[in-house]
């Protein structure tokens, strides 16, 4: 079966949470948590946090992973604007396992866990859409592991680039050192720089020194497509 290029792309871009909503939905949602407002870096949640609820992104960005004990960190995602978090605490009784932060100012809506189950058992709209959201999350997931285990050195960079790239309206720039990216693949840094350093030959990015800057999207699928197809 054959996909158009377009609908391939959107395998990185998943529609956020609120995505699925109506504007009344999202209008009493936002009703029922409470606003808290962060300057960039600022810590929303930690790792190992157990209040339960869930996050939702209001305005601006956050990025979530993990740091090592060498300090670097290892992003696993990162969130713009309608995209929650934390969901998962909701349903079980696991604390939170990454370290989220935001990029740039943002602001972040916060509805604990028995208000929002009881926003669910009333209207189940809002479950469906959660569930939605997290399996097309759960699938990036699975995207990012298939390339750190099949894609050569420079496409398997590239997949990165392309699933943490934020979305639109945000710029398309990561902002984070060479050493994380590095860490978040499982590469040495002397791997991601020859990476890095072919895919700026080709024209898509730009690094510099605390982000990196996509140039060229869409022309940085195309070139994944060609290179190793559905892979």
């Amino acid at each position: 079966m054959q996909h158009s290029n377009a609908m391939d792309f959107l395998r990185y871009t998943p529609t956020p949470f609120l995505g699925f909503l109506t504007d009344d939905q999202v209008a009493r949602l936002k009703k029922a948590g409470h606003r808290r407002t962060l300057n960039d870096g600022q810590f929303i949640h930690s790792r190992g946090d157990t209040d339960p609820g869930i996050s939702i992104i209001e305005s601006g960005a956050a990025k979530a992973g993990i740091y090592g004990t060498d300090g670097e960190f290892i992003l696993t995602s990162f969130l713009g604007p309608g995209h929650s978090f934390g969901e998962f605490t909701v349903f079980t009784q696991i604390p939170l396992s990454h370290d989220v932060s935001a990029v740039g100012p943002t602001s972040v809506i916060r509805i604990p866990s028995r208000t929002f189950l009881e926003l669910g058992e009333a209207q189940p709209a809002y479950l469906s859409a959660l569930m939605r959201a997290t399996l097309m999350r759960s699938h990036i997931l699975l995207e990012m592991l298939h390339a750190v285990r099949i894609l050569p050195l420079v496409p398997r960079v590239a997949k990165f680039l392309l699933i943490l790239t934020p979305p639109p309206p945000a710029k398309p720039r990561l902002r984070f050192k060479q050493t994380d990216l590095a860490a978040t693949i499982g590469l040495s840094r002397a791997s991601m720089n020859r990476a890095l350093g072919k895919l700026e030959d080709l024209g898509f990015i730009e690094r510099n020194y605390n982000f990196i800057e996509v140039l060229r999207l869409h022309e940085m699928h195309q070139w994944l497509q060609a290179e190793v197809g559905d892979y």
